[in-house]
């Protein structure tokens, strides 16, 4: 394959130049220490062990030639190294006067009076040309050429692990910006994400055309739930496809793989999945399954459309893939725990004001039946004058206000409530948050019979739930202690996690709010004239102190 001499320019300007131990003196500290490229490297150990002046690598893909100058100061200009011939077909060694031909004359025109060169191959396929350069007639031996077919073979090695290094790069970035922002767990705590929210968030994060979220039901059929990306189909969604004409997705399900597509070219095996599942355009496809539940499972759609710049399907990357279909499954299985915990909590409280009701009656029916019948013998016996007077006025007091006590009673269950506290509140909001987190919680509540503003219960019902909250999004912490205390005068709440912990520098660096929600919290707690403290080291876990007077001043 010839190589166009335009394809070769050099890279002179910015290339710098390593001298040997010996010159190594003569050269500014920032030439030394500034990073270099492979090709760079290689080139300048050539160098190192020749007596040629000038050395070069070019490839054949546009990309600037590598040209780096000999330790020893040369009359030979290294911006004159540049529109290189066509590579030859085997190593060529040329003296002056001793050979012909294109890179003769080459050598001739820039006065290099001794030159080596050696091709580079790929796969059978000439891709680009190294070479040595000397102003000086026989400065180049045979063993100069012994050492370019060694650079050759690994300017080949070289640049295809620096290939392969760009794209796992760009894959770790690509699936560090899906999991941290479309997929991250501390949103999904806050507002439980539809399937529509999760493929549109996807879709923008990750470097395809377009990707489809479907859902399998119970009757074995795949239902199209939602899309997103660059450029969705225009293909309805909420679309039921029977499982049994999908073979591949039906086989990424039982073997709970990915599948890869390719539709490069008419094949009668995936044509149901791409008239079903993908754009008519699509050029390759990944079907990545999912597991909610035992009765819950799904497929992650990825659809490709563009011919280039797009990322191949390599192994790596469909690992990469599975990695935010797993993500995918959790998110909506702590989303639906979370959604069965409030269900259940309004079930909870249903019920109870249920019975609270049903005891009101009772004892408006019951006790305040037979007392109101008391208190009219009472009455009917003091207007007749068959007892004593002060004794059945007596006994009349007794019996209203048994009968006042009754009604209040009854309207005390009816109406218990509306009375649920704000401490209680987030004890049930922290039990809910941490089990479905998987995390265990002890709650102690010391006893007291003093009353506490409820203003102050609010503020520190809020701070309570918002560290509760920080536990579950950054601490993975497996077990949280909550004691509730009231000495001299204060209300005192200790929360414990044996968490992995922080530092100051963690919560500067920390893009997901924390370090504002701790300066809320601290702010909450200066408005009420109390405390917010935070205690937290890497191994011991975080200690939060919340105090406040149980009396707020007028």
């Amino acid at each position: 394959m010839a190589i166009a001499p335009s394809s070769l320019r050099p890279h002179a300007e910015s290339a710098p130049r390593y001298p040997s131990k010996s010159a190594e003196r003569d050269v500014p500290e920032s030439e030394t220490t500034r990073e270099c490229s492979p090709d760079e490297v290689l080139v300048t150990a050539i160098l190192e062990r020749s007596a040629a002046d000038v050395g070069w690598l070019g490839w054949g893909d546009g990309s600037k030639a590598v040209v780096v100058p000999g330790p020893a100061k040369s009359f030979l200009n290294p911006a004159a190294i540049g529109e290189f011939p066509d590579p030859p077909r085997e190593s060529l060694k040329i003296d002056h006067g001793t050979a012909g031909g294109p890179w003769a004359a080459w050598c001739r025109a820039r006065g290099i009076l001794s030159c080596a060169i050696t091709p580079i191959y790929a796969h059978d396929k000439l891709v680009g040309v190294v070479g040595l350069a000397s102003c000086h007639a026989g400065g180049l031996a045979d063993y100069d050429i012994d050492r370019l077919q060694l650079a050759a073979t690994l300017a080949v090695h070289a640049r295809t692990y620096e290939a392969r290094l760009r794209g796992v790069r760009q894959m770790f970035d690509e699936v560090s910006r899906t999991l941290e922002n479309a997929l991250a767990l501390d949103r999904a705590l806050r507002l439980p994400p539809t399937y529509r929210a999760i493929a549109r968030s996807v879709g923008e994060s990750l470097d395809v055309t377009y990707c489809r979220i479907a859902i399998r039901d119970a009757r074995a059929g795949l239902t199209i739930r939602a899309a997103g990306g660059h450029r969705p189909p225009a293909k309805r969604v909420a679309v039921t496809w029977p499982l049994a004409d999908l073979k591949h997705c039906a086989q990424a399900l039982h073997e709970r793989r990915a599948v890869v597509l390719s539709f490069s070219a008419y094949d009668p095996v995936v044509e149901p999945e791409r008239l079903a599942l993908f754009s008519p355009t699509t050029r390759a496809g990944v079907i990545l399954p999912f597991f909610v539940g035992p009765r819950t499972q799904g497929v992650l759609i990825i659809g490709e459309e563009r011919r280039s710049r797009r990322q191949p399907m390599s192994p790596e990357r469909v690992a990469i893939l599975e990695l935010v279909a797993s993500r995918i499954a959790h998110l909506l299985r702590m989303s639906r725990r979370l959604e069965h915990e409030r269900t259940a909590e309004r079930r909870r409280e249903r019920k109870i004001t249920s019975e609270r009701q049903a005891l009101a009656r009772e004892v408006h029916d019951e006790v305040g039946q037979a007392l109101s019948g008391l208190l009219v013998q009472i009455r009917l016996a003091i207007a007749h004058g068959s007892a004593g007077k002060a004794e059945l006025q007596v006994l009349e007091g007794a019996a209203r206000n048994a009968v006042d006590g009754a009604r209040a009673l009854a309207y005390g269950f009816r109406h218990l409530n509306r009375g649920v506290g704000a401490l209680e509140h987030a004890r049930s909001f922290s039990e809910t948050l941490l089990r479905a987190s998987g995390c265990a919680l002890t709650w102690t509540e010391e006893r007291s019979d003093e009353r506490v503003a409820g203003k102050a219960l609010r503020e520190i019902g809020r701070v309570v739930k918002e560290s509760i909250s920080n536990i579950v999004r950054h601490s993975n912490a497996k077990a949280v202690r909550v004691r509730l205390e009231y000495p001299d005068g204060l209300i005192r709440v200790t929360i414990h996690d044996d968490g992995v912990g922080f530092t100051p520098r963690d919560v500067r660096l920390n893009r997901a709010g924390r370090g504002l929600g701790l300066v809320g919290n601290a702010e909450r707690m200066a408005r009420l004239g109390g405390v917010f403290d935070v205690r937290s080291s890497k191994k011991g876990g975080t200690l939060v102190v919340i105090e406040a007077p149980r009396k707020m001043s007028q």
